[in-house]
């Protein structure tokens, strides 16, 4: 391999490095955004093309100074791409959910004779199916199996998302812009890979090179197990990494991993975003702010 092929990625993994320490002295640069920001110009900075990609998923020596990129501010930092791969979370980060899955708790508890707790979906959004019903057979004292509320959650889910599930404006163009630059891309999501799979217009197979669904990983977001099992299967190192993700526990665990992390804006109440830009490196408003 030869030394001049690796630098974007060796820049890149110092840049990582230096960014989380200066997080830990209190420096914010790198993970704010403010909607008043001006974006870089993207001619000053050369975007790696796949074979420097290719080269960089095969090394993680630290390199000896640090990569400007970071210091700009999301979402100039997020283009060109700097980094080999991306992991996407789905429901509030990629795509606007959470009304659909208020429409489940509802009709699923009040069917039963609950009301939804206002902790119900900030609780459940960091569990897949199963670990979410097992909770909910606790909190509520079910006597139905938890194939049983799964099958259920299931069905109504696939109904919701198949008519009213859409990809956020802005979301897909830049998954594919990265796709075009050799950026390998995963999902990662604690969502049924039947109900994403019900979605009318949205080829989720195609989007992605690869999905990992909470079924392949059955624990919770607050362990980096789905993230690292993406990385896995990208064949990328999770120096390589960065993962975009709307709840504080993903990215916690993401950055104890060794990812770069960017936190995205989620139309979803139960997001506390103040929390989520501390808990980031990056933090991005709206897809379409990323100027391709």
């Amino acid at each position: 391999m030869h030394p001049h092929r690796t630098h974007d990625r060796l820049a890149y993994s110092t840049a990582v490095a230096h960014a989380r320490a200066g997080l830990a002295r209190g420096t914010r640069t790198a993970r704010t955004h403010h909607p008043h920001t001006k974006r870089r110009n993207q001619a000053t900075e050369a975007p790696m093309d796949p074979s420097q990609h290719d080269a960089a998923r095969r090394t993680g020596t630290p390199g000896a100074e640090r990569a400007p990129w970071l210091a700009g501010r999301a979402p100039a930092a997020l283009w060109p791409p700097h980094f080999g791969a991306a992991i996407f979370d789905f429901d509030g980060t990629i795509s606007d959910t959470a009304d659909l899955w208020r429409k489940v708790d509802e009709a699923f508890l009040g069917s039963r004779g609950f009301q939804v707790p206002a902790d119900y979906a900030r609780t459940l959004s960091v569990l897949g199916f199963e670990a979410g019903a097992r909770y909910t057979i606790e909190r509520f004292g079910l006597r139905e199996s938890v194939e049983d509320i799964c099958d259920e959650w299931n069905a109504m889910g696939r109904a919701l998302y198949r008519d009213e599930a859409r990809l956020r404006p802005g979301a897909e163009a830049y998954i594919r812009a990265l796709r075009r630059r050799g950026v390998h891309v995963a999902l990662a999501t604690t969502n049924d890979p039947d109900v994403l799979n019900s979605m009318r217009g949205i080829d989720m197979e195609a989007l992605f090179e690869t999905r990992v669904h909470g079924k392949d990983v059955p624990v919770p977001k607050s362990k980096p197990d789905i993230y690292l099992e993406a990385a896995r299967r990208l064949g990328a190192a999770p120096a390589d990494c960065i993962v975009f993700e709307d709840i504080t526990v993903g990215i916690r665990s993401a950055r104890g991993a060794g990812m770069l992390t960017c936190g995205v804006r989620s139309n979803d109440p139960v997001q506390d975003e103040e929390e989520v830009r501390e808990a980031a490196d990056l933090f991005l408003e709206d897809w379409r702010d990323i100027a391709l």
